[in-house]
């Protein structure tokens, strides 16, 4: 039976990618918007959610696991998370646990769920799951814009080594069975995936990851090709805001399907 630490401490902290310069990842610039430091990308909590299911249920959970995360306040720079942690409970399907997070003054800045199915899930068929090009050039989309139905393109890669460890050191991830076995983590593969979604158009405002979803059919390995096969599945305005969701299918190879992502943003 799996077991949960009931609370666990996160240090934040924000990798030093180039790519950050000038947007709300940017210390100076999100201290001139009023936040107290540079806001922590929703991927990264994601990530760390992740990481008490393979404290949990160890390789097994990376290759049919299941996990959610809806994010209520950013998170800054630096900033201090406490994980509260239900305990297991029958879902039905399998196990769950519940998780919240909050900061060092108490506030809840997300919510999730970690689970084990008791069956192995069924992965969509390959066949149905199409890869495009990304467009060139992106989509252009204004506020409302946002069509159902619409097809992401992927960049269709490998998933290189550098790449790999990069990784592992922007979630300050250090799990052996990531570090030492060489399976590439839940939040590598959903950052993999929501970049094919968000540079498929050009949009009017930076992308807010809201919540997401995953749901895992095999593990995933450095040095193999990893692509896209996703689509808009709702667009909704609410309070001046403009969402859209996708469902993105992380093919491997060109030949099997490793996970599957249900994720809702802000897009203007």
């Amino acid at each position: 039976m799996a077991k949960f630490p009931r609370t666990l401490r996160i240090p934040i902290r924000l990798d030093d990618d180039p790519g950050y310069r000038g947007s709300v990842h940017d210390d100076a610039v999100a201290r001139g918007m009023g936040f107290r430091a540079a806001l922590i990308p929703g991927a990264f909590v994601y990530g760390h959610v992740s990481r008490l299911a393979v404290d949990a249920w160890g390789a097994d959970w990376v290759r049919r696991g299941s996990m959610g995360a809806r994010f209520r306040r950013p998170v800054h720079d630096g900033d201090v998370l406490t994980a509260e942690v239900s305990g297991l409970v029958d879902a039905g399907s399998g196990q769950r646990a519940e998780v919240t997070l909050r900061n060092q003054e108490g506030e809840e800045v997300a919510t999730g769920w970690v689970a084990m199915p008791r069956q192995d899930p069924v992965p969509p068929r390959i066949e149905d799951c199409p890869v495009l090009p990304l467009p060139e050039p992106p989509h252009a989309v204004e506020p409302g814009g946002m069509m159902v139905g619409t097809r992401l393109g992927s960049r269709n890669a490998v998933l290189t080594e550098e790449e790999f460890h990069r990784s592992l050191a922007a979630f300050d991830e250090r799990h052996p069975l990531y570090r030492d076995g060489g399976l590439v983590h839940s939040g590598c593969l959903i950052r993999r995936t929501m970049a094919d979604a968000n540079r498929s158009f050009r949009l009017p405002a930076p992308v807010v990851f809201v919540s997401g979803e995953a749901q895992h059919f095999a593990p995933v390995s450095p040095g193999q090709r990893l692509a896209t096969s996703g689509t808009v599945t709702a667009v909704y305005e609410r309070n001046g805001r403009h969402y859209f969701e996708t469902e993105e299918i992380l093919v491997v190879d060109g030949a099997r399907v490793a996970a599957r992502f249900r994720r809702t943003s802000i897009y203007a």
